[in-house]
């Protein structure tokens, strides 16, 4: 694949502070890496609250809230009950529409289930590529230095096999 439809420079700088959370946010973290994914998220929810920006209805669009939700968290740790953290707020904004979570618990199954792989498999294998392709979104990875790297090379692997 080729790299060159890939924006090189970045968009102009937004006039306003409120449009810096128009831009589709994906958050990739383990552990409790998440946490500053977590402050990242709870602003954008905060700022889209008091801005009324939310114009989505699951009623009406029940088959498309995956496309509509701007704030995807891919969490991954080791089991579900010991180490999810946030587990109730990232339910609680996911019943709202504000979040997309998508978890992966390592060692809760026979086979190993990481991050990198949950959001490589996510939505058929398109997830990455639309994300960044697609919806001009921006991709925020926190946690340890390998699994980093790991998700890293999921994305140019994912992107390469899309341009």
């Amino acid at each position: 694949g080729s790299f060159g439809r890939l924006p090189l420079q970045p968009k102009s700088p937004p006039a306003a502070h409120g449009q810096y959370f128009e831009t589709p946010i994906m958050c990739i973290g383990a552990g409790t890496g998440v946490a500053p994914l977590r402050a990242l998220i709870l602003e954008r929810d905060a700022v889209s609250s008091m801005n009324k920006s939310h114009t989505f209805s699951a009623e009406e669009n029940g088959a498309q809230m995956h496309d509509a939700v701007d704030n995807i968290l891919v969490f991954g740790c080791r089991k579900k009950r010991a180490d999810f953290y946030y587990e109730q707020e990232w339910n609680d904004l996911s019943r709202r529409h504000s979040l997309r979570p998508l978890i992966a618990f390592s060692r809760d199954q026979y086979h190993k289930m990481y991050v990198q792989r949950v959001a490589r498999e996510a939505d058929d294998g398109t997830l990455i590529a639309k994300h960044i392709l697609e919806n001009e979104g921006a991709v925020y990875i926190a946690g340890g230095a390998k699994m980093a790297h790991c998700v890293k090379d999921e994305i140019v692997e994912c992107l390469a096999e899309t341009l």
